[in-house]
């Protein structure tokens, strides 16, 4: 190689700055240079053959990619660790020679990426989970509500709420699971007073004898959250004909907290914590469409539940102010929870970046916020998410269609509009 061609190879290869490995490898005449030699060779090799001339393009694209790893290099030389990991390349590259210029960048693709992640993990789980609930409200004497509460987020608010002294109700479908659930809590906490009680929401007779018996058997309720839901189910029906993402995690909690609602105006201060998501920015309310009949997506049809459940959170607030009842929405997080047990994709994704998902535990931390903080009640009718206020879509500030989706609900519940 000529003098010439050597400085154009340099100016080509060779970053303007950064780590200065990089750099010593470049200019080290006894490193391997599997590019020098692949460049001189094609031009000698291509003289004359057009075939040849496309062979000698391939051996730039393949020098091209070397340049492209002096870039890399310039953005993460700021940390000392990436030596070790460009020796390793210094002393392992000449394998890679046989390989074309897009095999080698896949394989390196697949070799950083995986490892940024993994180094990244902490950090950003640190960042997913950073809200947590500081409250040391205790509370004695107190009665709540949790639907959903024989696992995942809803045990482990339930759980907290015992720890504190209140007299724990958990509203689920499975009675037998929820009775293990139960024994835990009372084992863990020393607290007797956590109780089962059969709800099924996608059925309102369940719905209407829950409300019923509970008002048969408490004076007051403080804090009931609807926490209970479903996710991404094939498209099925409740008991009275409703959609199920619609029939049970919006309009079932519509017919509880409508029946609960003067026990928790007899208990004010009361709260009403209902679970959303971020989902809901995706969501819409299709009143034409409302049971999902005329078009249908399990996964859109998730996130316009989780939109019902803001605007109803909101309207509540609204309908409820001077009352003493205080409504709020939360947003848990990305929880690893059986919410997902209908989506083998999505259960394939939250193993696969099991490092940024929540544990259940770190996903109560906002109903727990919500229903414990105290001087919430300025806020009442605003979203949460991490502890925080959180913003919503526009679809979800939409006063218009919240009255219009409350009017609707009581329609098909068969409930007084006022």
């Amino acid at each position: 190689m000529g003098p010439g061609e050597r400085e154009n190879r340099e100016d080509f290869t060779r970053p303007a700055g950064g780590l200065g490995l990089w750099e010593s490898w470049l200019d080290d005449s006894t490193a391997p240079r599997p590019w020098s030699g692949a460049w001189s060779g094609a031009i000698r090799f291509s003289r004359g053959s057009p075939r040849r001339l496309a062979v000698a393009g391939q051996a730039r694209d393949y020098i091209s990619q070397r340049a492209s790893l002096g870039a890399v290099a310039i953005c993460i030389g700021a940390w000392p660790g990436w030596e070790a990991i460009v020796r390793g390349a210094r002393q392992g590259f000449s394998l890679l020679q046989p390989l074309p210029a897009e095999m080698v960048a896949l394989l390196l693709l697949l070799l950083l990426v995986p490892l940024l992640l993994f180094l990244a993990a902490p950090h950003i789980r640190k960042m997913l989970s950073s809200g947590v609930c500081t409250s040391t409200v205790q509370l004695p004497g107190k009665v709540v509500v949790v639907t959903g509460a024989n696992t995942g987020i809803g045990k482990e608010t339930a759980k907290e709420l015992a720890q504190r002294g209140a007299r724990v109700y958990i509203a689920c479908r499975d009675v037998q699971k929820g009775e293990l659930v139960a024994r835990e809590i009372q084992s863990s906490t020393g607290n007797q007073q956590v109780l089962v009680r059969k709800l099924d929401l996608a059925d309102t007779k369940s719905i209407r004898a829950f409300a019923e018996d509970f008002s048969a058997e408490e004076k007051h309720l403080h804090i009931l959250i609807n926490n209970a839901g479903v996710m991404m189910c094939p498209y099925s029906k409740t008991a009275d004909g409703f959609e199920m993402h619609m029939g049970v995690n919006h309009l079932g909690h519509f017919l509880l907290t409508h029946l609960l609602l003067a026990k928790l105006k007899e208990s004010a201060p009361s709260r009403v914590i209902n679970v959303s998501s971020l989902a809901h920015h995706l969501g819409r309310i299709y009143f034409h469409n409302l049971q999902g009949e005329k078009f249908y997506n399990a996964g859109l049809a998730y996130c316009h539940s989780k939109l019902a459940n803001i605007l109803f959170t909101r309207e509540l607030a609204r309908r409820l102010k001077g009352s003493g009842v205080t409504a709020y929405s939360v947003h848990p997080g990305t929880v690893n929870s059986e919410l997902i047990r209908h989506s083998a994709l999505m259960r394939w994704m939250w193993r696969l970046f099991s490092f940024f998902i929540k544990t259940p535990q770190q996903g109560a931390q906002t109903s727990l916020y919500c229903a414990l903080t105290e001087g919430l009640e300025s806020l009442s009718g605003n979203h949460f998410s991490d502890c925080h206020l959180a913003w919503v879509s526009a679809q979800a500030r939409n006063e218009t269609i919240g009255r219009r989706l409350w009017d609707v609900s009581c329609d098909l519940l068969g409930l007084p509009t006022d």
